[in-house]
């Protein structure tokens, strides 16, 4: 089974002018796979999926291509939108929408289950949307020791860190008068 993140790739790649085996090399999968990938997407598209048609009409097929992946099925990838759809307790993974997930914070996200890891495939896919979750300082001790660890990995890897050291720690000297909450 291919992905439907590849597929939208392989698509991407022929509607940019790549050929298919460019753009089954760029996803690192065989030509075959990669035209099978193609067909599949097209047909879903109910569009022609030869490469020349593609690429002589790259507006039909970019526009089939923005809803394709503007579903959280596709962009999540279903078990993270499961996962949602049952955190969030929606009816569908169709409501799992960028405008909904803006409106939730980081931490109601944690709340419910979702991982660290969760909320980076979360916030990536709200920002191809132009989107973002909705922005809260971390509470638990747990959340701060987070955000820490990651302010280290930053820097370990030669990032400039100083405005968001200089931002936890006035986070932490405010929340002395306003206790985080402790981790249960």
């Amino acid at each position: 089974m291919i992905p439907g993140f590849t597929k939208a790739a392989i698509l991407r790649a022929v509607i940019n002018g790549s050929t298919l085996a460019e753009a089954a090399s760029q996803e690192r999968i065989t030509n075959a796979r990669a035209r099978s990938a193609l067909q599949l997407l097209c047909r879903r598209f109910r569009l022609p999926a030869e490469v020349s048609d593609i690429q002589a009409h790259p507006e039909r097929y970019a526009q089939a291509l923005t809803e394709f992946e503007a579903s959280p099925e596709i962009g999540l990838g279903r078990a993270l939108a499961t996962k949602l759809t049952d955190a969030l307790k929606l009816s569908s993974p169709t409501q799992v929408t960028p405008v909904y997930l803006s409106n939730i914070s980081a931490t109601q996200l944690l709340e419910r289950g979702l991982t660290i890891v969760n909320l980076h495939q979360v916030e990536t896919w709200l920002s191809s949307s132009g989107q973002e979750l909705k922005r809260s300082p971390p509470r638990t001790d747990w959340e701060i020791q987070e955000v820490s660890k990651a302010i280290t990995l930053l820097h370990t890897f030669f990032f400039d860190v100083s405005t968001a050291k200089e931002q936890l720690e006035n986070l932490l000297s405010s929340s002395d008068s306003e206790p985080v909450i402790a981790d249960e």
